[in-house]
């Protein structure tokens, strides 16, 4: 279990260092033609970024509302194959598809993006964690035991659990990684 942590953990910070400096990544048309960009996140990891052609969209990463990977969702005009991840933006659900070279690279975005969507939206929303700590709604990712805390700078730290991945660390829905 500690080796899958520290991988983990590894996994997360190299996702973050690759993500702040800009990663090109190739966008999937409706039409099947791939486009390439450059992406980021922000130094708070609170605002994805894609950069084509000069031009810059900003998504604020509380604008997620999901990340399909592989053929999902279906009924979309786009040829979607395993190497794809559509990442769905609010208000209007409106999609975006990223078609990366192998599946890990594919899974660590999915994996990665959505914890930190999902952490930012939590400490948006902390209304809707029990007293106890864990998520009301029972989901598979929950609050570790004394895993959000305020730092001595103020930035509010969420460890996550996750079923499906393990113990992923902690993440700072202020805008750090720590203690990773």
């Amino acid at each position: 279990m500690a080796d899958q942590i520290k991988q983990a953990r590894k996994v997360i910070r190299d996702f973050v260092f690759e993500m702040r400096e800009g990663k090109r990544m190739m966008v999937l048309s409706p039409t099947g033609q791939l486009k390439a960009t450059t992406c980021s996140l922000n130094k708070k990891l609170n605002t994805f970024r894609i950069v084509r052609a000069g031009k810059i969209r900003r998504i604020p990463l509380t604008d997620i509302q999901g990340i399909h990977a592989g053929m999902e969702p279906e009924g979309l005009s786009t040829p979607l194959d395993d190497l794809c991840a559509t990442v769905v933006v609010a208000p209007d659900g409106q999609l975006v598809t990223f078609r990366f070279e192998h599946i890990n690279a594919r899974d660590t975005f999915v994996m990665c993006m959505m914890l930190f969507a999902n952490s930012l939206a939590g400490a948006q929303e902390g209304e809707e964690w029990a007293e106890d700590g864990n998520w009301e709604e029972g989901g598979d990712e929950q609050w570790v035991e004394g895993g959000n805390d305020k730092d001595d700078a103020g930035h509010f730290t969420v460890e996550i659990e996750d079923a499906g991945f393990g113990a992923l660390g902690s993440v700072a829905a202020a805008g750090r990684v720590d203690r990773l």
